[in-house]
């Protein structure tokens, strides 16, 4: 019987996997230095996969609740020389509709929008031998991610260690999500022809309250006019009604501002702004990770919402990608659905991925796999559902 997913406080939290190498689990939040955010950082410059929402930068100035869901704990691996060589929040659970057995779950900090674990490019497969010794010494029989690319490094990486060893890899909750490519530059693919007929009137309309621009624009320690710009037009209209925009809680506002600060001061944040004669009507928080940029949040004034100025922002960073420095492709961070999908072509694959360590997790786990189908079918006869993947069917992934 699967349980409500519950913290597992009776298990030890370190292991000797490697007696080279200590596995840790500590609580989170826990005390910092600039020693661990040092570690995190050069963990983070290494890691295999670079993931912003678990930056330091973002992480950190997130401590106090209500900013972290679940039941957080702080995963590393750290090497007999004090480097960390992989980190990851998560919480150990009993059961959850993929597996009824304890495994580990990573965490989605609030706000955030992918998950998954740094792990030092150089020693991934001796990270995976230890993280599997360290589920195995503490009796845990896999690990979960939601909101993961499927086909990341990160996922292909442990898809093809269940591979070797014949387990079960499990993914529920697909969707695709919105993206947008330098190669994308300067040509409307994708965009239909109503779609590209209402951005021109949206346009026109906004031009008659004056001359209309785009830019991108950092910020400082001494100039935060971009992150209280934002933070204000994120709170306008229907995010402010439902008291979900960051600003409507004052402990939300000043992390966003911190992290915002943490970010810039690694050149890893831009905000994409569409202003009509000096004043701004809708922007757009990009957080940097390498090549890679993740559209945190946006927001617009609704006093010009006939001009539509979301869909005419996200266009015009579509045709001006190549000014964000090293950028080669955005990450919506949208749901299903979202608008962006009508102006930024190309799509990313995400889901809620169980990656089993034991031989008993994976006979669980695709058990339950199958025991979920079969009420899908029962439940709702008459309608085709998309079935959940298991290592067989996940192809390009491995």
């Amino acid at each position: 019987m699967i349980t409500s997913p519950t913290q597992l406080d009776s298990l030890p939290a370190t292991s000797a996997a490697d007696s080279r190498w200590l596995v840790q689990m500590r609580e989170f939040p826990c005390e910092t230095s600039p020693a661990m955010e040092t570690a995190w950082r050069d963990l983070e410059r290494r890691s295999l996969l670079r993931n912003p929402f678990l930056s330091p930068a973002f992480v950190f100035p997130q401590q106090p609740p209500p900013l972290v869901v679940g039941a957080p704990q702080l995963l590393t691996i750290i090497n007999d020389q004090g480097r960390w060589l992989a980190a990851g929040l998560f919480e150990r659970v009993r059961g959850t509709r993929q597996l009824p057995l304890p495994h580990l779950r990573a965490v989605r900090m609030q706000h955030a929008y992918k998950t998954g674990m740094l792990v030092d490019a150089t020693h991934r497969q001796e990270v995976m031998d230890a993280l599997w010794d360290f589920t195995h010494d503490q009796g845990l029989h896999g690990l979960a991610f939601p909101l993961l690319p499927i086909r990341s490094p990160l996922a292909c990486l442990l898809a093809e260690r269940c591979e070797r060893e014949q387990l079960a890899v499990i993914t529920d909750d697909l969707f695709e999500r919105a993206t947008v490519k330098v190669r994308d530059t300067g040509e409307d693919t994708g965009v239909s022809v109503r779609r590209a007929k209402s951005l021109r009137r949206g346009q026109r309309a906004l031009q008659k309250h004056g001359e209309l621009a785009m830019r991108f624009r950092s910020c400082s320690p001494h100039d935060l006019s971009a992150v209280e710009q934002f933070l204000y037009l994120e709170a306008l209209g229907w995010k402010g009604n439902a008291q979900t925009a960051l600003a409507c809680q004052a402990a939300e506002a000043q992390a966003f501002r911190e992290v915002a600060l943490g970010l810039a001061s690694r050149d890893r944040i831009r905000f994409a702004e569409l202003v009509i004669e000096n004043r701004v009507i809708a922007s757009m928080c990009l957080l940097r990770s390498e090549a890679d940029y993740y559209a945190f949040k946006i927001g617009w004034d609704p006093q010009f919402e006939r001009g539509c100025p979301g869909f005419l922002l996200a266009h015009e960073i579509r045709q001006r990608i190549n000014e964000l420095p090293g950028c080669e492709r955005i990450d919506s961070c949208a749901a299903a659905g979202s608008f962006l999908e009508h102006v930024w072509p190309d799509r990313k694959l995400m889901c809620t991925a169980l990656f089993t360590t034991t031989r008993w997790g994976s006979i669980a786990a695709r058990g339950t796999d199958w025991i979920r189908g079969q009420f899908r079918r029962w439940k709702a006869p008459a309608v085709e559902q998309p079935p959940t993947q298991s290592q067989e069917s996940l192809g390009e992934m491995v």
